[in-house]
């Protein structure tokens, strides 16, 4: 892969990148339909996004096909009930939203509130569950708690993934042929970039933190021994 600095180098990974996009896009739509959409969108979904996660992880030159199919066969169940798991709550979050009334004054209004609090939450988790789930091998349960608290945790973060898609929106709204070629592979693409960036500062602090903590237990043995080394010292005095 060409890693120029100049303006033929920045062309370059920019026709690469939108090539790269186009095909992803093609191979979702197209795993979508292959199973049926309602068994397929979620398996094609996650499978895009684990190349995309691929992709960032400087293995541009992987064979996107085939990494593709390996993706959406090995998860084709656990992406199906991730993803059924998420219509669902997000249906009873629409449902409620739009026809749920209660009698009184002051029920109502905190009602309101904590739905519109729960829709939040909803929706911001939806930024971290994919790629959770991609790059981590974890429980069903866990996925979800670390999505929540990836948001709350890193504010800044997150705030910067949401304006990023909404940019993105507005492009297509503007442009909305875009959708059809780079639709979903942009969006996945750029939550990837954002999400897998946070995945590495999580990691790395939590290694800095496990060898600070190892020194600490090295310098207490150390400090035992010496203290054991000057008693036996003593009682030979």
């Amino acid at each position: 892969m060409l890693n120029g600095t100049g303006f033929m180098g920045k062309f370059y990974k920019f026709g690469e990148i939108s090539i790269f996009l186009v095909y992803v896009n093609f191979l979702w739509i197209c795993f979508s339909l292959l199973g049926l959409i309602v068994f397929g969108l979620g398996p094609s979904t996650v499978a895009m996004y684990g190349v995309c996660r691929k992709y960032l992880m400087s293995e541009s030159d992987i064979p996107v096909f085939k990494t593709f199919w390996n993706l959406y066969r090995t998860d084709f169940l656990k992406s199906n009930f991730l993803f059924w798991i998420l219509f669902g709550l997000g249906y009873i979050l629409y449902i409620n939203l739009n026809f749920f009334t209660v009698d009184g004054e002051w029920i109502p209004l905190i009602s309101t509130i904590l739905l519109l609090l729960t829709t939040l939450i909803y929706s911001i988790m939806l930024i971290y569950i994919i790629p959770l789930f991609v790059h981590y091998n974890n429980s069903f349960f866990s996925y979800f708690k670390n999505a929540i608290l990836i948001s709350i945790y890193h504010p800044i973060r997150t705030i910067y993934a949401i304006a990023v898609l909404l940019t993105i929106y507005h492009i297509f709204y503007f442009y909305p042929v875009l959708i059809i070629f780079v639709g979903p592979s942009l969006f996945s693409f750029i939550l990837m970039y954002v999400t897998y960036r946070t995945f590495l500062g999580i990691e790395a602090k939590r290694e800095r933190l496990q060898e600070e903590a190892e020194e600490k237990e090295l310098g207490k043995e150390k400090e035992k021994s010496q203290q054991n080394i000057e008693e036996v010292n003593g009682q030979h005095v």
